[in-house]
């Protein structure tokens, strides 16, 4: 996260503790902590810890090849069938036959 991100954070969490203070939701207690660098560390561990998840998640190679077939460039990608089999994706299959049913490829 760059500075600029925890920046804002800390702004957003400072303001909806604010406002929730002020209007009898939360205490002021509440609202020190929220608006305190506890918080903000929590948040930005978590935050790093879901971008971390998150880029595991999408760099396997499934999550690549769906990623691939979600280019607005790219009309179907060819895998082994298997492979095609396990993605639920339409734009991705096992052959060229099968790619050549895509409306806009054509077989060379």
């Amino acid at each position: 996260m760059t500075p600029q991100t925890l920046s804002a954070i800390r702004w957003v969490l400072t303001l909806a503790a604010g406002v929730l203070a002020s209007r009898g939701v939360i205490s002021q207690e509440t609202q020190a902590y929220i608006a305190g660098p506890e918080t903000l560390a929590f948040v930005a561990a978590f935050g790093a810890a879901a971008t971390l998840a998150w880029g595991l998640w999408s760099n396997r190679p499934h999550g690549i090849i769906q990623n691939a077939a979600a280019l607005p460039q790219v009309d179907a990608v060819i895998t082994k069938p298997k492979t095609a089999d396990e993605i639920p994706d339409a734009n991705v299959v096992g052959s060229l036959t099968e790619a050549s049913r895509i409306p806009g490829v054509t077989a060379r």
